[in-house]
């Protein structure tokens, strides 16, 4: 990258220590005294690089002689460009007289380098060129210092300021000569500054013809907006009386963490600011999303801070971005009212009637398994004794059986020789005939206590089945009401953390009566990180009939964290919360309505 001849500053030796100068301040002693006075004639010859001075001291570690940087001339330009400091020509001094390795005019790429280094959106290529990626947006890799960091404050509390960006120190280096530096845009080109450099009106006229470059608008502004209807900030600028068209703007989203009190502090400064032209309907503007990064003051003070206070994270405006995002899933806001979700906690008195029962029902269930298992005895020596039977009456028809082959072979006997042994075969025959009545009114007996054992056993069944049945009757109430005092008693601990959560500051609570739903979303700051805000939403699902009662299954939550380094950080917490909401299954299926936001 070619050297910076035009310098801004000038470090001079006093008595005592060295001191840093300004070209305007050496033009102003010569306009009060003259420019061949004694009063500049002093020091006319003490002027040295500042940008040697600033490396010796880094190389070395302390302040150098004077023979070791070189000697500058003051230059009074102001009719064509303004006032500086050069390197005094070599006629004028000595072939020596040049810069020393390393000098930030010399070859800005050293410096460049060192300022990439501590932000994140600037890199240096192997030719020297910085890279801006400011409009990307990009969020800290944590690879370079964080300048931006912000947390609650109170009334009590000072101010915190943070530090200048990577163009403003480039600025405050360089001053007008940084126009010379060359830098690649987010568009790919390499343009130098004093190319993208453009006064507001000149800005309003190449956003009038839809051009959309990357450009610096310079200009005083006028003042800072309140926030108007469509939620934007608009930053004025100050245009000249006769300008026909709107001033030009800078444009502060919605859901960018900034609000009017952080930009009082651009009114009547004269500044730029880096990014894209465009232009809505009626005027030119430019997002404005980084303060740091993006404007650079021209009129600083000698010394003078960093104007940016660290913006606060606004609780009213986190709880509208969450509101906004819930409603398009038909959530309505409601007053949480602590005492109203007590359905559990007013029936937890029918807990020891609940028990009390289960304790009944558990003892005649208990009766019911005695008297079956008295049962089962019954009907198992029923079935004995009817095989006993079964035995007997086997046998006594196999005896009646063999009695009548007999008898029938007497008879037939008797038929042959019935003359011969007609007495002795007769009382044989008698006695079979007596002893057959015998067994068949034995057979007949056994079949009735059979028969009677029968139903016995099948009335003991049927009672058996009875019993089981009852008693299945009575572990199903058991087990119901078991249920319903388990429901109880989570339906306790869920009404007991929703209850805690809604008392919590920073609670805020919604109903989606369509999806029979409550949910609760509460804001924190982490404990272990103030500057993490923790966003917790709760989920509880009630009764179709009574909305007060919920369902007692475990609550359903969903839970990000969201870093008060995140400049779009309302927009953030839109994206996070819509992200996770859709895939919630009770929410899958609703048609979701978006509003549109609109600057005007």
């Amino acid at each position: 990258m070619s050297s910076i001849t035009s310098m801004h500053y000038a470090i001079r030796k006093s008595e005592s220590r060295w001191e840093r100068e300004t070209a305007e301040h050496i033009l102003r002693i010569r306009e009060k005294y003259g420019y061949n006075s004694k009063e500049y004639g002093d020091i006319k010859g003490s002027f040295y690089c500042y940008g040697c001075y600033l490396k010796w001291k880094e190389v070395h570690g302390n302040e150098p002689d004077k023979s070791k940087i070189p000697l500058l001339t003051h230059v009074d330009n102001t009719k064509v460009g303004g006032t500086y400091f050069r390197l005094r020509h070599l006629n004028e001094k000595s072939e020596g007289n040049k810069h020393n390795a390393g000098c930030c005019f010399n070859d800005p790429t050293g410096y460049l380098k060192s300022i990439s280094n501590s932000f994140d959106y600037m890199d240096v290529d192997t030719k020297g060129v910085p890279h801006l990626t400011i409009l990307k947006k990009n969020q800290p890799k944590g690879t370079k210092n964080n300048r931006f960091s912000t947390g609650e404050k109170d009334s009590t509390e000072r101010k915190r300021y943070q530090s200048f960006g990577a163009l403003q120190e480039i600025y405050n280096r360089y001053n007008n000569a940084w126009t010379e530096l060359t830098f690649r845009t987010e568009d790919s080109k390499n343009v130098k500054i004093k190319d993208i450099l453009f006064s507001s009106s000149e800005a309003i006229k190449i956003a009038q013809n839809y051009q959309e470059d990357i450009l610096i608008v310079t200009g005083v502004i006028k003042k800072v907006e309140n926030r108007n209807n469509g939620g934007y900030i608009n930053i004025v600028f100050k245009e000249k009386e006769n300008t026909p068209f709107p001033s030009f703007r800078l444009s502060v989203s919605p859901d960018h963490i900034y609000s009017e009190g952080d930009l009082k502090c651009l009114e009547n400064r004269n500044i730029g600011c880096y990014g894209r032209t465009r232009y809505n309907k009626t005027f030119a503007q430019m997002e404005l999303f980084s303060l740091p990064n993006q404007i650079v003051f021209f009129d600083l003070e000698e010394n003078e801070p960093c104007p940016f206070t660290l913006p606060i994270i606004n609780l009213k405006r986190m709880e509208t971005a969450v509101t906004d995002t819930l409603t398009a899933y038909k959530a309505v806001a409601t007053i949480a009212n602590v005492e109203g979700f007590s359905y559990y906690l007013k029936n937890q008195k029918n807990i020891p009637l609940l028990e009390k029962q289960i304790e009944q029902n558990i003892m005649k269930r208990e009766d019911l398994l005695q008297e079956k298992k008295h049962r089962i005895k019954v009907r198992d020596r029923s079935v004995t004794e009817k095989e006993r039977l079964i035995v007997q009456l086997n046998n006594k028809k196999d005896e009646l059986v063999t009695i009548k082959n007999t008898l029938e072979k007497k008879s037939s006997f008797m038929e042959r020789f019935f003359n011969i042994f007609k007495i002795n075969e007769s009382k044989k025959i008698n006695s079979l005939l007596s002893q057959k009545e015998i067994v068949q009114e034995d057979i007949n007996d056994l079949k009735q206590e059979f028969y009677v054992k029968t139903n016995n056993v099948v009335d003991t069944e049927n009672f058996i089945k009875h019993i089981e049945s009852h008693a299945v009757d009575i572990q199903t109430r058991i087990s119901t009401t078991l249920q319903v005092m388990d429901d109880l008693k989570q339906g306790l601990k869920v009404e007991k953390v929703w209850r805690e959560v809604v008392e919590k500051e920073n609670c805020y609570i919604y109903h989606i009566s369509t999806a029979n739903l409550w949910i609760a979303v509460q804001i924190s700051k982490a404990v272990y990180n103030s500057s993490i805000m923790e966003i917790k939403c709760l989920f509880q699902l009630h009764y179709e009939d009574n909305e007060m009662r919920f369902y007692p299954q475990k609550i359903q939550s969903i839970e990000f964290n969201i870093s008060s380094n995140e400049l779009m950080i309302y927009q953030k917490i839109r994206n996070e919360l819509d992200n996770r909401l859709r895939h919630l299954p009770f929410l899958k299926k609703m048609k979701v309505t978006k509003k549109t936001i609109v600057n005007s």
